[in-house]
């Protein structure tokens, strides 16, 4: 045990060995998958010849099977179709229950016409012609072997010919029989219904017939001594095979497998013939896989011994050559454990030019490179704690202001200075709005109350003879977008297109969804611009020195944001000509609740003086 944990130990502590190891280990994984893809070729190139010689032999055998099909189907149509027989039964039925005598006579005729027949067909073991309900039997003939039907086959052959129109049908079912020792043999069974030229049902053919019969047929399928044959009938049923022990579960598992699959180490092939339906028959044969499975082990074997003789060599010669590709390595290993004490100054000597001296010169580039980083890192972590004392502090102020001004609003309100107050409190809701994080959603709802709220400001205190108008859908209304995105574009319209109006000013919002978007309007009827002042806010450029920058940031500002938080389609538009007014346009992703609505609302607010 201690010898085992040496080994282990010295093993997993040594690169030389584990180097080693590996690559033993790859050349017979390597040499191991080879052998199991050879192995597989062959067996699959094996298994393909024989399923496809198996196809061409079952074929074959199907079609000398249908032949005798067809043979048992011209000696009924002989009895079926023979107008004398036709005739006999109805004498037979019309002398039934009155004169014996002429209906023995009958009975003698019918006999001696069949037997005729019957000779040419040595392999039919029993014959029946009965009624159509099976009560009375004008002709019956049976070998020894088997019994005449009772009652209960002669059930199940009419139910099985229930739905038929003189087809001859095939099943295979027990029959009394007195040689065997539960009572009844398993027998192959042809039946028919008899029809005239009226179409009309006169009686029922039942034949039983020797398996030998359809075995003929089939002898090419089972000549080596191990191939099974299995024939189907019309409805899958078993109608022979010459596995006589084969159980339920394995019969169901034949009948549904696919062609050329294997079950049970045997190979299976399909052949189905392309009759009507009613005489259609479905041959399965299998043949055993185990001369070929033989011949795949060796072969197995084989490519085992020789790929485990060439990892041998292989692994004798790398030893000799290890030694001296490895010596560069040491250096670097010595430089890895200084790195890893914290000595990042560590430098390692490179004194070759091949591959591992590329990796020397990586080392030291990288040792270089996290010195580099840790610096920045510490440097950043400063930077970054006092950024975030600098925003604290700065969120204190704005937030002061904001209850200064609900202090102030209660006191103008409790003195009866409500048209004062109403202000302040616009101002103070202004205000809180613009303290929630940028990053957090506001419903369109939300932003048109602020912009209320800016334009009720401007109105009661520098604005005369103004109008505003917001139409917006209910639906738009539950929408999400960018907190304080409209307030910019308003604040502009004040700014610069009202500035020097002295006439009636308008200014319209309407909110609605057009063509997939959220598209929110904002016109006026102020001074307007020139196309190229268009182009330039559009484009984010600066205005030149001299003008005033201030009235501009706000449009390029909100343009900006629509393209780094949503990008193309989403935008801004402007409509203006000098003297005719403005119209700006976002088109907005459709976020939130924006069912298009039935109607929409208008809110309106006029100031005039």
């Amino acid at each position: 045990m201690r010898l085992w944990k040496w080994l282990w130990s010295s093993v997993t502590n040594s690169f030389k060995l584990k180097l080693l190891g590996s690559l033993f280990f790859i050349i017979i994984v390597a040499f191991g998958i080879a052998s199991l893809y050879t192995y597989r070729s062959n067996q699959l190139l094996f298994r393909e010849e024989l399923s496809k010689q198996a196809r061409i032999i079952n074929q074959e055998a199907l079609s000398k099977l249908e032949l005798k099909v067809q043979e048992m189907k011209r000696i009924s149509q002989l009895l079926v179709f023979k107008g004398e027989i036709e005739e006999m039964i109805t004498r037979y039925n019309r002398y039934k229950d009155n004169d014996k005598f002429q209906l023995y006579l009958e009975m003698q005729k019918i006999d001696e016409m069949i037997n005729q027949l019957r000779s040419e067909a040595p392999y039919i073991t029993g014959l029946y012609m009965l009624d159509p309900d099976g009560e009375t039997a004008y002709y019956r003939y049976n070998t020894p072997a088997i019994n005449e039907p009772n009652k209960s086959s002669l059930d199940r052959v009419r139910l099985q010919l229930a739905d038929t129109s003189g087809e001859l049908i095939w099943m295979r079912m027990p029959l009394p029989s007195e040689i065997e020792p539960d009572g009844f043999r398993n027998t192959i069974v042809a039946a028919r219904w008899m029809i005239n030229s009226f179409q009309q049902r006169y009686g029922m053919l039942v034949m039983s017939i020797d398996e030998s019969y359809l075995a003929e047929g089939l002898r090419e399928l089972t000549k080596d001594g191990t191939g099974m044959v299995y024939l189907f009938n019309h409805s899958n049923e078993l109608l022979y095979a010459n596995d006589k022990s084969i159980s339920e579960t394995e019969l169901k598992d034949i009948r549904e497998a696919q062609n050329s699959s294997i079950i049970a180490g045997r190979l299976l092939s399909r052949s189905e013939s392309l009759n009507p339906p009613t005489d259609s028959f479905l041959l399965v044969s299998s043949r055993s896989l185990d001369n070929i499975e033989e011949q795949n082990r060796r072969i197995a074997e084989n490519i085992i011994i020789a790929g485990l003789l060439i990892a041998f060599v292989a692994c004798l010669l790398i030893v000799l050559t290890l030694e001296r590709l490895l010596l560069p390595l040491a250096d670097l290993l010595k430089g890895l454990q200084r790195l890893r004490s914290g000595k990042f100054e560590t430098r390692v000597k490179v004194g070759t030019k091949d591959e591992l001296a590329y990796i020397g010169e990586s080392f030291n580039a990288m040792a270089e490179h996290v010195e580099g980083l840790i610096k920045k890192v510490y440097m950043t972590q400063l930077s970054e704690r006092d950024a975030e004392l600098k925003a604290l502090q700065a969120q204190l102020n704005p937030h002061f202001l904001h209850n200064f001004f609900n202090e102030v609003y209660w006191k103008l309100h409790l003195q009866g200075q409500k048209d004062t107050a109403s202000l302040i409190a616009a101002v103070s809701e202004i205000l809180k709005h613009s303290l929630m994080p940028v990053h957090m959603p506001a419903t369109v709802e939300e932003e048109l109350k602020q912009i209320r709220n800016y334009v009720k400001i401007q109105a009661e205190l520098f604005e005369t003879d103004f109008e505003f108008t917001i139409h917006a859908d209910d639906a738009a209304l539950r929408g999400q977008m960018m907190r304080s995105l409209l307030q910019p574009l308003v604040e502009n319209v004040f700014m610069h297109a009202f500035r020097n109006q002295l006439g009636h000013k308008v200014l319209e919002i309407r909110v609605r969804e057009k063509e997939g978007f959220l598209c929110i309007e904002i016109s006026d009827n102020g001074c307007g611009m020139e196309q190229e002042q268009i182009n330039k806010l559009l484009k984010g450029e600066e205005p030149p020195i001299g003008q005033n920058r201030r009235e501009s940031i706000g449009v390029r500002n909100v343009a900006r944001r629509i393209q780094l938080l949503h990008g193309e389609p989403c935008r801004l538009e402007i409509d203006s000509k000098p003297g005719s007014g403005t119209v700006m346009r976002l088109y907005l992703p459709l976020t939130g609740n924006l069912e298009t609505a039935a109607f929409g609302r208008t809110i309106s607010t006029t100031s005039d003086s």
